[in-house]
């Protein structure tokens, strides 16, 4: 379900877990964990005007690798701290931002950020985001609300964390079970 907003990601079926003969179910219950379960909701935002040291400076000082570019509170633009690197010091060629003879202090969000961001709702399932980032080749996404408001931010990092505690869980649970305990 789009929700009504223009950039979300399209619907997808889940991943393919097949039962033909592994006895593993086809949806597992695992991976239908909605968005708002597992981003964070605190999000650093900034405008598109916003000068680019002091989107890096919020980066640095908050110690995350993005800030959400808004404008009505919409996401609009995302600036990775990737985007910083390879926009503003390694574009093809010599077309950097600092081309033209602009100076670096004048540089904006707007000049850095990557426009119209692949974003999620906040009901989305883990196994569409994970697709949807697969296909953008997105590490960090804007969450949003039936409005098409931030509501949060979703990052591979976080993700794999997740995941890695769920596997511990279930190894434990393995464990009790090959113990003869009861789970």
């Amino acid at each position: 379900m789009r929700m009504g907003h223009p950039r979300l990601a399209s619907p997808v079926g889940y991943f393919p877990f097949d039962d033909e003969g592994t006895g593993m179910a086809i949806h597992r219950t695992d991976l239908r964990m909605k968005v708002e379960e597992f981003a964070r909701s605190e999000v650093v935002t900034a405008s598109p005007d916003a000068p680019v040291r002091d989107v890096a400076r919020s980066m640095v000082d908050r110690s995350v690798g993005s800030v959400v570019i808004v404008e009505d509170g919409e996401p609009v633009g995302i600036v990775t701290d990737r985007d910083l690197a390879v926009r503003l010091l390694a574009e093809e060629g010599d077309e950097t931002a600092f081309s033209g003879g602009r100076d670096p202090a004048d540089l904006t969000a707007a000049d850095v950020m990557t426009a119209d961001p692949l974003v999620v709702a906040v009901g989305d399932e883990l196994p569409r985001v994970l697709h949807h980032m697969n296909e953008a080749g997105a590490r960090r996404v804007p969450v949003v609300d039936e409005d098409g408001s931030i509501a949060g931010i979703v990052t591979l990092d976080d993700v794999v964390i997740h995941l890695a505690g769920e596997s511990t869980h279930v190894s434990a649970q393995l464990d009790n079970v090959e113990l003869g305990r009861d789970v």
